[in-house]
């Protein structure tokens, strides 16, 4: 790692919520069957299986693990976003739902912006404008998602976030993969498909915004 960094943050998208539906409560749930097995009757053991299938477990363990390993890196050498502790991240090509295992890269020469917003309604406009489309943050795909926007990776239960404004020709985005969606829905196709495009505002969530803007004060040192 670069001598000069400004800022790092690893596991940046994990607040307590998500944490406790996608991990706590479920390991809680499988425990106390298998307590109710060992004290009232062996049958509980077969609840340990099902409980990651019930449906808010189920969506949350899968937003977890596409979270993961999402962090931030500011240094002499620019920014990185993603699975930035990973030394192999730089050669993935990760499905598009999980982008945040890949690794986003952008020098300080193609940065033209950097910002930190906290404010909940422009965090809900995040969400929902489709330029900052993503599948980080959401369990499905939406009948209105028609593109995966590569370098949002946005999270869920997300307070705070910063925001990358880059020049797409000189940013490294990693070469996600498509995936695939069932409707199963009367008047809509049995399969769709959805494709990824570079976005020019990239976005990864902070659980320190105050310490983060004090950081990006130093990035004009960074620059020279």
């Amino acid at each position: 790692m670069p001598d000069a960094v400004a800022y790092a943050e690893d596991r940046c998208a994990l607040r307590w919520p998500l944490l406790a539906w996608g991990l706590i409560v479920p390991v809680l749930a499988a425990l106390t069957a298998v307590v109710l097995a060992i004290t009232v009757n062996a049958q509980w053991l077969i609840a340990v299986p099902f409980v990651p299938m019930f449906v808010p477990f189920l969506a949350s363990i899968g937003l977890l693990h596409r979270n993961w390993p999402t962090g931030i890196r500011i240094d002499e050498v620019g920014v990185r976003i993603g699975a930035v502790r990973s030394r192999s991240a730089a050669q993935r090509t990760p499905t598009l739902t999980r982008q945040n295992w890949g690794l986003f890269e952008c020098p300080w020469q193609g940065i033209e912006g950097l910002r930190v917003v906290t404010d909940p309604k422009v965090l809900r406009e995040l969400q929902r404008s489709p330029g900052f489309h993503t599948l980080s943050n959401r369990w499905g795909k939406p009948r209105a998602m028609t593109t995966c926007m590569l370098g949002v990776l946005s999270a869920p239960y997300m307070r705070a976030a910063l925001l990358i404004d880059v020049d797409p020709a000189q940013a490294r985005v990693p070469a996600a993969r498509m995936v695939s969606f069932y409707p199963n829905l009367p008047g809509r196709p049995l399969r769709t498909r959805l494709r990824g495009e570079p976005g020019p505002v990239w976005v990864v969530p902070t659980r320190h915004p105050d310490r983060l803007r004090l950081a990006l004060g130093t990035c004009d040192r960074l620059r020279a």
